[in-house]
Order: structure tokens, then sequence, then C-alpha cells
């Protein structure tokens, strides 16, 4: 099983990202195309021995010599105990037509389920490599890219996938005809077979243009999402600034190059179908030619033949037809394997599975960080107490969010040793790990929903959960401010909490973090962004958790960590003083002019 699955992904590399997906189902649904193209060539061809019955009771009817057909028929109907006339003969067509109804049934309702079940597969295949993702990665991916994959692209493979299943059924028609015509009259075949195949050589200058093309569709649908999630995010910035315009005439530059693609592939699916029919009948014309011609056969003897061949022929035209489509998608189905590869390699590692009831201590051990080649951190060692409240002070570039990065397990770092209650951090999992720390950074995660919603990550509006959620409402001193609103808890927020300020965002922000009941409360210059009294009322919220959770923060702002029991001053990704405020203030001639710069 394993060498035959080697070799599928080998030889047919979209076939087996089809079968990952579909697996025994896309095996099923092509037997059961099968059985329906069989009952379907075995009832058409009876028709030619009914007409021949029938032409018995016409007075001075010879039958036609070498009467394959017929022969076969009076076989079957012989082992059956039938008699051989025209009313024994139609039934026999009703009850195969009957047969193969049932399989165009059961094929068709496969196909519709599969594709659901394909779509669902491969969205949540996507979804979860993306929850899995390292952050590192994360933060250097294409935005664009990520959008559509997860979003429209995902249904463009599985049409492309119902495409490609067409193509394979209309293969099992075209074979099972030729089978048929072969054991009727095999050189009339052969003519039709080589008529056919040389179609070939026509269409597959269309397909080279059809997959050049669909690769630059996905490439505009992928800078067009980009440009689109960019507006979004800072439709406020470019509307303020008049800059609304540039970004426009960016997305309408996408979408011109996007219809201007599009309509280059409805062009050549245009004259492929234009092509089509003339292209069937000039080379069923050229075989009659031939056969009747080089071997000097009437043409009443290989009537039989030749209806096959048409239906050959339709299928083969069916076949460009439906492989076209396909290919119209090839660029959609290359990313989305490429962005499923992409996100196997780089799925954020899981190590132990020992419990973490609870954080105790952190300590940083020689902590040295890369990124690429520049360095984050040098040689960083430190000791984080449960319940205790640090700070990292250091300008722009020094490494404290570096650092933040590490402790939250972001970014894995190059060497040194990371330990939770003085165990190698990788003793543990990860998620449980992680499950213990809030993080509030500068910019306020707000989501498009309510206040209830946004605090409790959509719990259940259970008498405990109201309860709970009020309590940690009137801790990050949110309780007045809700209370004035007319919807209250119920209050929706809008995109990125729009209808609020900027210290209710990080008020709210507090209180989802509380909620959560965390161990560690990581901010990321939190107030570095408010006003003075909206500070106050922040810094009056931190000052409030002081002794309840392990507070981390980083701050430009030293009003806000001057109570800090610890503080560690960095630059250059190095720890050059530590210690509380006022002995930093002796110790280091830089955190001095801090001070002095803010009034302290």
């Amino acid at each position: 099983m394993n060498n035959i699955k080697q070799f599928l992904k080998q030889k047919f590399e979209t076939l087996y990202f089809f079968y990952q997906y579909l697996g025994y189902r896309m095996v099923v649904l092509l037997v059961f195309s099968f059985f329906m193209v069989t009952m379907d060539n075995i009832g058409l061809t009876l028709f030619v021995p009914l007409f021949q019955v029938a032409e018995k009771s016409v007075p001075g009817h010879e039958p036609a010599p070498n009467d394959k057909i017929g022969y076969y028929v009076n076989e079957v109907f012989q082992f059956l105990h039938l008699p051989v006339n025209i009313y024994s003969m139609l039934l026999l067509i009703m009850a195969i037509f009957i047969l193969k109804g049932f399989f165009s049934y059961c094929s068709s309702k496969y196909s519709g389920i599969n594709q659901h079940l394909f779509s669902k597969s491969i969205r949540n295949r996507l979804a979860g490599g993306v929850r899995d993702l390292a952050y590192k990665n994360f933060v250097s991916m294409d935005i664009g890219r990520l959008q559509s994959s997860m979003t429209g692209e995902a249904w463009q493979v599985v049409n492309a996938c119902n495409q490609y299943l067409e193509t394979i059924k209309n293969g099992l028609y075209i074979f099972v005809y030729l089978f048929t015509a072969c054991l009727l009259d095999w050189k009339f075949s052969i003519f039709c077979a080589i008529g056919g195949g040389l179609t070939n050589l026509v269409y597959r200058r269309f397909y080279k243009h059809t997959q050049q093309i669909s690769r630059e569709i996905t490439k505009n649908n992928h800078r067009y999402g980009a440009v689109v999630i960019e507006i979004i995010e800072h439709f406020k910035y470019i509307k303020s600034t008049g800059r609304n315009i540039l970004f426009f005439n960016r997305l309408e530059d996408e979408l011109n190059n996007l219809t201007r693609n599009n309509i280059r592939v409805t062009m050549l699916t245009a004259r492929l179908s234009a092509i089509r029919e003339p292209m069937t009948i000039a080379v069923i014309c050229a075989v009659i030619i031939l056969y009747v011609a080089g071997f000097k056969s009437p043409l009443s003897s290989v009537i039989a033949v030749l209806f096959l061949f048409y239906r050959v022929m339709q299928k083969i035209v069916d076949i460009q037809g439906t492989w076209n489509s396909y290919l119209a998608s090839i660029g959609v189905i290359e990313n989305v394997q490429s962005f499923q590869k992409y996100l196997d390699q780089n799925c954020e590692k899981q190590y132990g599975n020992s419990p973490l009831n609870q954080i105790s201590t952190i300590e940083l051990e020689d902590i040295v960080l890369h990124y690429d080649d520049v360095l984050a951190l040098n040689k960083i060692n430190l000791v984080i107490h449960r319940n205790q409240s640090i700070a990292f002070v250091g300008e722009s570039g020094s490494g404290k969010t570096s650092l933040v990065n590490v402790i939250c397990t972001l970014f894995p770092f190059d060497s040194g040793r990371f330990k939770v209650n003085g165990r190698d951090i990788n003793e543990y999992s990860n998620i449980d790990y992680k499950s213990k720390i809030g993080y509030i950074a500068q910019e306020s995660t707000v989501f498009s929903a309510d206040i209830f919603d946004n605090v409790t990550f959509w719990d259940e509006r259970t008498p405990e959960n109201m309860n709970k959620f009020w309590h940690v409402i009137n801790m990050s001193r949110m309780d007045t401010f809700i209370e004035s609103l007319p919807e209250k808890e119920n209050t929706l927020l809008g995109n990125n909490g729009i209808n609020i300020s900027g210290g209710q965002k990080q008020r709210i922000s507090i209180a989802r973090e509380l909620y959560r009941d965390v161990e560690i409360l990581i901010m990321d210059e939190a107030t570095s962004a408010l006003d003075s009294e909206t500070e106050w009322l922040i810094k009056e919220s931190i000052e409030s958790l002081k002794g309840k959770v392990t507070i981390i923060s980083i701050a430009h702002r030293l009003s806000t960590i001057q109570h800090a029991d610890i503080i560690y001053l960095l630059d250059g990704g190095e720890i050059t003083a530590q210690g509380r405020f006022e002995e930093l203030k002796k110790r280091s001639s830089y955190f001095k002019k801090l001070t002095e710069l803010q009034g302290m």
C-alpha cells in the first residue's frame, strides 16, 4: 500500500493531493462512474441488434455477415433462456438503462457529498495549519495569500477536483466504447483511436496558455486581497490623509489585471468550444474515407462501430472541456498545495506533556536570539518569581519585545536554557504554558462583537459567567462606563473597537485576560499611545493587580512602572542594569536621564 501511495505521489501529484482529502470516497465514486459508463455502452450498443431483429420480420431481409453483436446477443439470451425478439430486446435495454440511472444517481449523489466534505476538509486542514503555524513564520507571510487560500480558493480547489474527476469519467467512457468497438472491428477502431488522439495535439496549445494565465490570476487575487486587508486595517489613516484615492487606484489596477486575465481564459475557452464539433466531424469523415477506400469495405458493416466512435469523439470533446476547466484552476491548486506544505513544514513544535499547574518561576540562562543574521538578544539571564511585577526599559531596538517574545515562546531562541519551575520548558505542553499568559499590546485587540463576547471570548451567558464578567469589569475600572451604555454589556464595539476610545479598548483587553484567570500579564507598551488621564486609569487598573498576578511590562512612560518590583535596562540585546526604580536611577546615568526628561 505504501508503495502504491509513493507511486501516486510521484507520478500523479494532483491525483494524490485529491486522494489525501477524499480517500476511499474517490475510489467509490469512480467505481459508480465505471458501472454507469458500462451500462450506457451496453444499452446503446443493443440498439443495433434491436433494429436487426426488427428487420428480420421484413420479407427479403438478409442478416448481415460477421454480425458479432448479434452473436453476442444470442449467447446472452440463450444463457437467460429468453427468446430473441423485439419485446425481450426492449425489456433488456430498458433494464440496462434503469441500472445506468441507478449508478448515475449514486455517482451524482456521491459526487455532491464529496464536494462538500472536500471543502470542509481542506478548510479545516488549512485552518489547523494556520492555528499551529510558528509565529516567526506567520509574521513574514503574504497576508493576501493567507486570506485567499483560507476563503475563496478552497472552494475553487473543490471545483477543480470535480473537473479532474469528470475528466477521468470521460476517459472511462472512451476506454469502454473503444474496447467494445475493438471487439466488433479492430481495424476500424484503430483508425478511430488514432484520429481521436491527433486532436489532442491541437488542444495542447490551449492547455499551455490556460495554465499560464491561471497562475497569473492566482497571483492577482493574492495582491488584490492584500490591498483590501490593508484598506480595512488602515482605513482611518488613508481616509484622514486623503490617500484613499491612491489606495483605491492600487485596488483598481489589480482588478483590471484580474479582469484582463479572466477575459483571456474566456476567449481561450470560446475558441476551444468553437473548433470542437467541426474537428469531431472532420475526424469522423476522414476515418470513414480511409476505411472505405483502404479496405474496400461497405460502410454498413461497421455502422455499429461508427456509432460508438461518434460517442467516443463526443467524450473526447468533453474531456478537452473538463481538462481545460481544471487547468484554469491550476494556479489555485498549486498555491494551495504549496501553502499546505508551507504550513506543515513550519508548524510550531510541541514537546513535553507534563502537567503545569502553576508558574512559580521563570528562569532564562544565557539566552541568545538572532533574526536571520541580526543579533537580537545576547546572553540574557533573569529570574521572574510568581506574582512579581517586573519591567523592561530601553531604546527602540534594545531587545525588549524580543525578550517578551521568547518568554511567550513566540520565537525559539538559538541557545541558552529556558526553565519553568526549575525544569526545562520543553518538558511541559506549550499550550498549557501559553494558556496561563495574558498579552496586552500597544494596539489593543478588540473583536467585532459586543463587550461581553470581547471579554469572555464568546462564553455562554450563564449566571456564573455573568458574575465573573462583572467581577473583572470592576477590576479593570470599566463598570461605570458600561453601566452608562443603553445596551450595557451587549453594546457592539465595531470593527477593531471603532466605537470606543483607546483607553476603553485597553481596559477591555485587561478584563479579557483577567477573565481567563491568567498567571502572567504582559503589558507591551500598553499606555504609550494614551493621554495622561487615560494612562492614569490604566495605571490604576494595573496597580490593583499587583501581587495577584505576575506582571511583565514594556514601557516608555516610566510612571507606569515606578512601583515595579524590579526593572531591567536593556541595550543592544543585553541587560545592562537592573533594580528598583530609585536604585536604577543611581546605577544608570541613562535611566536617570530618562526620568529627568519625563519629569520624574
